[in-house]
């Protein structure tokens, strides 16, 4: 009887602590809520920042998590939205804040221009600058009338430069507009260079901007104003994107000056040594190309036949701003119309962006940890300390401050988005301690990042990853200009992914990229597809740069993969094995550039030294985790060693090395055919391999690729 009493009590304890964990409180907003409703299902809030009162109120009351639900409709941000602790969240409790049953539910950092203030052009003087084809089709939009008058700035983007909010863009029917520029695709070469102007990279300050010419064209001439117009392109490195603001056109010696510098100076002699110019009114001729005049805070813009929606961004500071909380989840919200970023976090544990939509963003959709603080000009941005809510110049940070602990917090997660139309990449993801390898644990899973860099080239990956122990899985990335994957740290996890339409018109560039750091190992990268790699200049699938060490790379299937497959810049610790190789130039390259020109690095108190002593590589625990570590600069650190390739199909290759064959061991296990060696159906690019296929006899222990398990799933 005893044990029967017992043993009911347990069970009616164990139902109402189940149900109290049921228990949460609903706060619902609606675009048409009233400012004084209660947050009920027929009486909504009208606002975010309504609601997250309501919420931290309620919640600190009853100790119960919450959900703020969103209907349907459009939620204006005209400045950050704030869950931070000692602010606006300090309950304590988990937060939800999603879509209601699956809604649209758009979170907006710009205006909805009403149709009344769209009109033709009033301003003779403008209305005939623009091309006769198209000028009685530009419209105009006050933008004092529509309510902006914040109209941004543009500025010099590009390598070395850092992260900033874009200028003012447009979006037509939800698609990006385009500052109106010549030629509308492609570029111009650089015909002679009269002037490099001054070379930041190689010590000269004097900030003086280069002279060159151009050739056989004539439309400069219709330029009204050139010293308001902007040139953008690669000037010398293929990697190397840059865009400055114009001093002069000289129309009839066919000279261009601009008035900044490019950091490398000017050459020619490349294919993609060019150049196409912008912020042009005479050259607005496409649907969705756009002036703005900053003297009278004037719109032009050429509008699709069907315009339905002009939208405008505003919103330069992040959209939400999540800080020092846990347990918080952002669900099924669409984010759009910004010029910064989607959502920062900070210093946060057990937060999920899940199931969320990121477009037609100036910026990026999620940053986790701190940027650097910006100090700016109107021309230019430079990187001055670690700040909250920015990114700045990061890059260049990293790059000076390699143990830089961001704050990102641990176990923090980015699952089931989406995210394109992006200006200047996607996902940002940081945790852990480099002093310690402590890993952060944050996650980028089953997400897509595609269309993205549409202002910023080059330096802006889809995914960036910083810190130890991170990881993206199941992902696609793709149709992007540049990197696809980047990594500084440690540790991190790259598995399943699916890269592909990436470098597409760089030069010198990885879909996968990191380097110049041999204390940044431990990296795995595994079961991931790599395939259509590259335009027409050189690139690489992954590219381990500049003495890049310690990544295992098993499992992965390349096809078409860019120039080189796995290229190995001088580094060591780098293993190749259990991978498809499929129809790409090289399967390898290997060099010994650290013997040579890029000595340098090696030199006593150089980059290499300083970056192993700032880890203490010689102690735990860099001394335990990388056994090979302690005793970098006693093993000819200027040679690469230890790079193994085994157990790997090779089908319809190239060369298997580019460069010093001798510098890279090729096992004798692995096996190359010029026949179909087995796929499922090679014809449609299935290249699981079937159960009779000869690989199994020709490579003894070769372990079945999971390839149907790669990608990213449309939930």
């Amino acid at each position: 009887m005893r044990k029967t009493l017992t043993g009911l009590l347990l069970l009616n304890m164990a139902i109402t602590i189940s149900g109290f964990a049921q228990q949460q409180i609903e706060i619902y907003v609606s675009p048409n809520g009233k400012p004084n409703a209660r947050g009920k299902i027929k009486s909504p809030v009208a606002t975010l920042e309504k609601a997250i009162a309501l919420a931290d109120k309620q919640s600190k009351k009853k100790k119960i998590p919450v959900a703020i639900i969103l209907r349907a409709g459009v939620y204006p941000l005209s400045s950050t939205l704030e869950i931070v602790k000692g602010k606006t969240w300090n309950s304590g409790m988990p937060l939800t804040i999603k879509s209601y049953d699956n809604e649209k539910a758009i979170v907006h950092g710009g205006r909805v221009v009403p149709m009344n203030l769209i009109n033709p052009v009033s301003d003779e003087g403008f209305l005939n600058r623009f091309l006769p084809e198209v000028k009685d089709k530009i419209r105009q939009v006050s933008l004092t009338a529509a309510g902006i008058h914040n109209i941004g700035k543009l500025r010099m983007i590009g390598f070395t430069r850092g992260y900033a909010p874009a200028p003012l863009e447009i979006f037509a029917n939800d698609q990006p507009g385009t500052i109106a520029r010549w030629p509308n695709k492609g570029s111009i070469p650089i015909h002679t260079v009269l002037d490099t102007g001054s070379i930041s990279r190689w010590g000269d300050s004097t900030n003086r901007g280069g002279v060159f010419t151009y050739k056989d064209i004539n439309r400069p001439s219709k330029w009204k104003q050139p010293d308001q117009a902007w040139i953008s392109g690669f000037f010398r490195w293929g990697y190397a994107e840059d865009a400055l603001p114009l001093k002069s056109i000289d129309t009839v010696n066919k000279t261009i000056s601009s008035l900044k510098p490019h950091p490398y100076g000017f050459a020619t002699g490349k294919p993609w040594r060019s150049w196409y110019a912008y912020n042009l009114p005479e050259e607005i001729d496409l649907p969705g190309e756009y002036y703005v005049d900053a003297a009278t805070k004037t719109l032009y813009f050429l509008p699709p036949a069907n315009l339905e929606k002009l939208e405008i961004s505003e919103l330069e500071t992040p959209m939400f701003a999540i800080e020092d909380v846990q347990n918080v989840n952002i669900k099924n919200l669409s984010f759009t119309c910004s010029r910064g970023i989607g959502i920062t976090m900070e210093r946060t544990e057990n937060v999920v962006i899940d199931g969320c939509k990121f477009t037609n963003l100036g910026l990026v959709a999620v940053f986790m940890g701190k940027g650097v603080e910006l100090e700016s000009d109107s021309l230019s941005v430079y990187a001055v300390k670690p700040a909250s809510r920015q990114i700045g110049s990061l890059f260049q940070y990293v790059y000076e401050n390699t143990v830089f602990n961001r704050e990102a917090g641990k176990n923090n997660g980015i699952i089931n988005s989406e995210a394109y139309n992006m200006g200047s990449g996607c996902f940002l993801i940081s945790g852990g301690d480099r002093l310690t390898l402590e890993p952060g644990n944050n996650y980028i899973k089953n997400c897509s990042a595609h269309d993205y860099n549409r202002l910023e080239r080059t330096y802006r990956p889809g995914i960036w990853v910083t810190g130890v122990g991170n990881s993206v899985s199941n992902c696609e990335i793709y149709n992007a200009p540049s990197f696809g994957l980047t990594l500084h740290g440690n540790n991190h996890l790259v598995e399943y992914n699916n890269l592909h339409h990436i470098v597409m018109d760089s030069d010198d560039m990885g879909a996968l990229y990191y380097g110049r750091n041999p204390s940044e190992r431990g990296h795995i990268v595994r079961y991931n597809y790599f395939h259509h790699i590259g335009g027409v200049h050189k690139t690489m699938a992954i590219y381990h740069d500049d003495g890049a060490c310690g990544m295992e790379v098993y499992g992965n299937v390349f096809y078409k993969a860019g120039t080189v497959a796995g290229f190995i810049g001088g580094g060591r610790d780098n293993s190749y094995h259990n991978n498809i190789f499929i129809e790409t130039p090289y399967v390898a390259h290997i060099d010994d550039r650290l013997k040579h020109w890029a000595k340098a690095m090696l030199i006593k108190d150089g980059t290499f030294q300083k970056r192993l002593e700032a880890v203490n590589y010689k102690k735990p625990p860099y001394a335990i985790q990388y056994p090979q570590l302690p005793n970098y600069f006693e093993d000819d650190p200027e040679l690469p060693k230890r790079n193994p390739f085994s157990k790997n199909l090779f089908v319809k290759m190239g060369k298997r090395v580019e460069g010093k064959a001798s510098l890279l061991p090729f096992m004798d296990n692995n096996y190359e055919t010029t026949e179909d060696p087995g796929f499922e159906d090679y014809t449609k690019e299935n290249f699981k391999l079937r159960k009779d296929a000869a690989v199994w006899q020709k490579i003894p222990g070769f372990i079945d690729i999971p390839f149907e398990k790669i990608g990213y799933k449309n939930l």
